[in-house]
């Protein structure tokens, strides 16, 4: 598979890839929309987080097994140019750990920027065995090695109803990594073009 080939969010855990889909029904995980929790830590603005998906259970399996119920939020500065970020999710919100750069562009990725990224809800395509390899050919960058227990892919995806980061970013592959632990309590974000 290619980078390209890629339409919705795509994870890798443990030896295997995890394929998402729009989803005609809700579900408890979900793309876009706003993130309803507080969030705290490193001060940024004057533009928030965007909220890219909640992943739970019902697209990820081993989040079943996480004492207490696991649950990836996973959320970017879209309007943050190069945003790197680092979280931590607790039961009452998120703080940021770390955040580059702080501040929002007025006209990053480009003018008129939704608040909100389209709302859809998702559901499990597909679950195939995978190597890290394997999953590194849909990334734009390859991953050598695993810096936490998930990866998460977000691509820029033709059907979303808008354009992710432009017309020149969306056809350069720009993606989303979240690198995640397992119960999605600390997360780190970063962009990468092919």
């Amino acid at each position: 598979m290619h980078p390209d080939d890629l339409r919705y969010p795509a994870i890798y855990h443990d030896g295997h890839a995890y394929f998402l889909e729009r989803s005609e029904m809700h579900t408890a995980s979900y793309f876009g929309g706003p993130f309803e929790a507080p969030i705290t830590g490193v001060r940024h603005g004057p533009r928030r987080l965007h909220h890219i998906a909640t992943i739970n259970g019902d697209c990820f399996e081993p989040l079943w097994h996480v004492v207490g119920g696991g649950r990836l939020q996973l959320l970017y500065g879209m309007c943050y140019s190069g945003c790197d970020l680092k979280y931590r999710r607790s039961e009452d919100g998120v703080k940021i750990l770390e955040m580059k750069p702080k501040s929002s562009a007025a006209d990053w990725p480009y003018p008129d920027y939704p608040t909100y990224l389209p709302y859809f809800p998702l559901r499990l395509l597909r679950r195939v065995p995978f190597t890290l390899a394997q999953f590194s050919e849909l990334s734009c960058q390859p991953f050598h090695e695993m810096a936490a227990d998930v990866i998460v892919l977000i691509p820029p995806s033709p059907v979303l109803g808008m354009s992710l980061w432009g017309p020149s970013g969306d056809s350069e592959c720009a993606q989303i990594v979240f690198q995640c632990d397992i119960a999605g309590q600390d997360v780190t974000a970063y962009n990468q073009c092919g």
